[in-house]
């Protein structure tokens, strides 16, 4: 009987968050033979360690520590990453589940992206935080949306 359990089993794990724990999770169990799942919630993977300049008690270089990691991971054959993406539902049992997975829009290909920042530049829309208001005016300006600038004061 524990037999029939072992081979409903699949080799698969996922790992959700890419923080550098996510990340070292995620090696360790693809170089222990599994393939992994990595799931993050934002546009890339890192948290917020890749935003930190030094890092406690040895104030190294946040980036000297992570970078290796964030190669390994993306080339690793066993790891497959999906960013900006969302759980819905997990289904099944311990060793043998479903999870569905939702998947945000991105507006870029990311099969032809080669990280050049040339759509950002060529971006239709343009977001500005704060639209320029005269500082004596209580009024703020009717803007009109325009293929170039989203935010054109008339």
């Amino acid at each position: 009987m524990a037999g029939s359990k072992e081979k409903d089993k699949i080799g698969a794990v996922m790992v959700v968050g890419a923080g550098i724990g996510g990340i070292q999770a995620a090696l360790n169990l693809a170089d222990s033979g599994f393939y992994v799942y990595l799931l993050e919630k934002s546009p890339a993977i890192g948290g917020k360690m890749s935003q930190l300049d030094k890092t406690y008690p040895t104030n190294d270089c946040s980036m000297c520590i992570m970078a290796p990691k964030l190669v390994e991971c993306g080339r690793h054959l066993n790891i497959e990453i999906i960013t900006y993406a969302d759980i819905e539902s997990v289904e099944g049992s311990a060793g043998n589940f479903k999870v569905k997975v939702k998947k945000r829009a991105r507006s870029v290909d990311m099969d032809r992206c080669i990280g050049c920042g040339l759509c950002v530049e060529n971006c239709p829309v343009t977001n500005q935080a704060y639209p320029k208001v005269p500082m004596d005016s209580n009024t703020y300006p009717e803007y009109k949306a325009t293929e170039r600038n989203r935010f054109q004061q008339e």
